[in-house]
């Protein structure tokens, strides 16, 4: 409790510090003011496949996202179905506040998030996290971050966290991610994440995606007891307009029974399927617009 009251204490000053250049800003110049928005999106997804695995016991899944925003401060309240082959969890939720203030070609991004899977008490967790983002030009930028994992009913540990992102004149993006989890278990083992995304548009309302990612464990008795394991994805959005997106990919990994990812239509199913997924998504703005 020490660790963390010592991190909101820490956090609180850092909202404070990005309060005080927007108020300096209104002060110095008829800046305008800040405007409310909420932004809705409902999704279903035929497998809800994640990092190799399926996270829905390869049945469909549904998610509700409820995003508001002021300002630099902003909000997340997210919740979906799970099947982990288990009684429990069936429900993952998180929600998370925070404020994203800028310094010339810096920002600053302080998030507050607690996640929670019903009714598991083993994945609840709080996760204050700070990261960094400089924009070098209108093309590149870089992130560092960090943040601590503070576990209701398991072992705390910290992450770091280094994300460049490359964006092509035509919409086109790479991004390169690392995190780097030292001490993750009661053992004293390191994880590790590499992961890279490459998205394309076309044609106007098409969008190809490839993603490509790396789990590394120190020890197999570690965080999952799996193996050090590659995964892959590949996808292709249609828009139909700002709110209806319809999306088909493939999700795979290199794990197989025999490496340890289990067997049966459950969480550790590391089986590769393809998936198809529907967005729908509009603005509280939008909506106003809309009734007018």
């Amino acid at each position: 409790m020490i660790k963390i009251s010592a991190f909101v204490a820490v956090f609180s000053i850092g909202l404070a510090t990005a309060v005080v250049p927007t108020i300096a800003a209104d002060s110095a110049e008829e800046a305008s003011a800040p405007v409310f928005d909420m932004g809705i999106a409902l999704s279903g997804v035929t497998d809800y496949m994640d990092s190799g695995f399926t996270n829905s016991n390869h049945k469909p899944s549904f998610s509700l996202s409820i995003t508001p925003s002021y300002g630099i401060f902003y909000g997340e309240f997210y919740i979906a179905n799970i099947d982990y082959g288990t009684t429990q969890p069936k429900f993952e939720a998180r929600w998370s506040a925070g404020a994203t203030p800028e310094f010339g070609n810096l920002a600053v991004d302080f998030n507050l998030e607690r996640k929670i899977k019903y009714n598991d008490p083993s994945y609840t967790r709080w996760l204050p996290y700070v990261t960094a983002t400089y924009s070098f030009n209108d093309n590149f930028s870089a992130s560092l971050g960090g943040g601590y994992y503070f576990y209701d009913h398991d072992y705390d540990f910290g992450e770091l966290y280094v994300a460049s992102t490359y964006t092509f004149d035509n919409g086109a993006y790479v991004t390169g991610e690392t995190y780097w989890e030292p001490s993750s278990d009661a053992d004293g083992n390191d994880y590790y994440g590499i992961y890279g995304t490459v998205s394309v548009p076309f044609a106007e309302k098409f969008e190809a995606v490839g993603k490509l990612g790396y789990e590394g464990y120190q020890d197999k008795g570690g965080l999952t007891g799996l193996e050090s394991y590659t995964w892959y994805e590949a996808g292709l959005n249609y828009s139909f307009n700002d709110h209806v997106v319809l999306g088909v990919g493939y999700h795979g990994s290199s794990l197989s029974d025999a490496s340890g990812c289990g067997g049966g239509q459950q969480y550790t199913d590391c089986q590769d399927r393809f998936f198809a997924k529907l967005t729908l998504k509009t603005n509280w703005s939008d909506l106003f617009k809309s009734a007018a």
